[in-house]
């Protein structure tokens, strides 16, 4: 029997007393009231009451009433036999399990799915684009959108104010059937960090905000455009990079027309200033996979109408358009290297990211170049000279450090200069470096309470060497 520090089993046998003898006192009220009988043609006495001339007679029960009540009183034990009822006693319940009402939920789910299995499991043997193709998959995946989708995206799909349209072309964390069904199956969660107080205030909130509309060809104040420029290059390039195309499963592309949270003056700056954060849950676990394979191919079906892929799938595009071919992919380090090492240029994002081999790793970093490196546990940015950008695709080199802040482990930032310059603007620099590092872990799942910022004794590293100075450090805490 159930117990906590709240309660007593005498409350248990106090109900279970107060059930059973209630039963046993109207059974017995019943049986007495059936005792008088009555010949065929005998005369009926009355019971003796009178009020107003009004007299009782002492009739016995009728037989339909005497009986049902009787039938009344089997159900309830019948009742309390199944089913809670008898303080903890929680019944017998059905297939060998109590009921509760969670238990006939899943019964009834359980059912259900097996049913949708025997009468549309033949799709999920299909590819999604054979499924897209197919009229009657589609309908059976529009209804399925009608009931867990429309509430977020809208009945035709095409999202609302915080939740995308996903009948475009534009997509954040890719729009492959692949990328599709993982964001259906495990969820995705976007954050864009408050950057009102770290930029200096509302005016250069304002600056950045015309110059991020002047990258879509939106009306502009061109004076402001100008100074939000710079403030773009030193702050906004690690996640929207250097010409504000996004990257992808990172940072909405800023050059098109498509806007989130609106693309006005005013949501922009409150979008800069006070931070954005978007999460789309994961169906996972209730949705079975014959539910989610058919989304995943009416949602592409939806996007895809000439049912082909587009390069807007895998990557972002200045303008959302592609407009030169996709250069080659960077070879892949040998699986036994022990160390990883990205690097690439500070400012040209989109030029392929070359991987440094296991036997370069302790080789000095680039003299003026932006790299990512893993060095006994410790992933170290470097940055170009009075820069705070980091290199694209640094997520190669971060994956165990965010696994293990996912896993609940505190990640220690330190930010270091070189050597050269005035002291004061140096040590705002590191500063700036571990808060770029900061919100591009934050842009890759890592919560903000997971990570701290931790001034080092010196914010100058490896004096006579520039380039190794010019780093963040980010520790597991032990």
């Amino acid at each position: 029997m159930e117990q906590s520090q709240f309660t007593s089993p005498f409350w248990h046998y106090y109900i279970v007393i107060i059930v059973v003898c209630s039963i046993l006192w109207v059974s017995y009220l019943l049986w007495s009231q059936n005792v008088v009988k009555h010949k065929k043609d005998e005369d009926v006495k009355t019971t003796g009451h009178s009020w107003d001339g009004i007299e009782e007679y002492n009739n016995p029960l009728p037989r339909w009433w005497f009986y049902m009540f009787w039938m009344t009183i089997a159900f309830a034990i019948g009742y309390l036999a199944l089913y809670p009822g008898l303080g903890d006693f929680k019944g017998i319940g059905f297939n060998g399990k109590p009921w509760t009402s969670h238990n006939q939920y899943e019964a009834e789910m359980e059912k259900g799915n097996a049913d949708f299995h025997q009468n549309y499991g033949k799709f999920a043997t299909m590819s999604v684009e054979e499924v897209a193709k197919d009229p009657n998959a589609m309908a059976v995946g529009a209804n399925l959108f009608g009931i867990y989708c429309i509430q977020c995206h809208g009945s035709d799909a095409q999202g609302a104010k915080g939740f995308p349209n996903l009948t475009d072309k534009d997509w954040l964390w890719g729009g492959t059937p692949e990328k599709i069904k993982e964001t259906i199956t495990d969820g995705r969660v976007a954050t864009m960090a408050p950057w009102g107080v770290a930029l200096g205030g509302e005016e250069r909130v304002k600056d950045v905000a015309n110059y991020v509309m002047s990258l879509s060809k939106m009306q502009h104040n061109e004076e402001r455009a100008a100074r939000g420029q710079e403030i773009f290059k030193a702050n906004c390039v690690v996640c929207h990079g250097d010409k504000g195309q996004g990257n992808m499963a990172t940072a909405p592309n800023l050059t098109d027309n498509i806007w989130l949270w609106g693309g006005t003056e005013k949501a922009i700056i409150e979008t800069i200033t006070g931070g954005r954060h978007g999460q789309m849950p994961a169906w996972k676990g209730f949705l079975t996979d014959d539910k989610i394979h058919l989304l995943t191919a009416y949602v592409w079906g939806k996007s895809h109408p000439d049912y082909k892929g587009y390069p807007q799938d895998t990557k972002d595009y200045v303008g959302g358009i592609p407009t030169a071919e996709e250069p080659k992919k960077a070879a892949e380090p040998a699986a036994s290297a022990p160390v990883v090492a990205v690097s690439a240029p500070a400012v040209a994002a989109s030029e392929p990211t070359p991987v440094v081999a296991a036997s370069e790793v302790q080789a000095a970093p680039a003299a003026d170049k932006a790299e990512v490196r893993v060095e006994n546990g410790v992933v170290k940015f470097y940055f170009a000279v009075g820069k705070s950008a980091i290199a694209a695709n640094a997520e190669k080199a971060t994956g165990e450090v965010v696994k293990a802040a996912k896993a609940g482990k505190k990640l220690v930032i330190s930010g270091f200069t070189d050597s050269t310059g005035n002291a004061v603007a140096n040590e705002k620099l590191s500063k700036n470096r571990a808060q770029a590092v900061q919100a591009y872990l934050i842009k890759q799942g890592v919560k903000k309470d997971s990570m701290v910022l931790r001034k080092p004794e010196s914010s100058v590293g490896a004096k006579g060497n520039n380039a190794e100075g010019r780093r963040v450090e980010v520790k597991i805490q032990d």
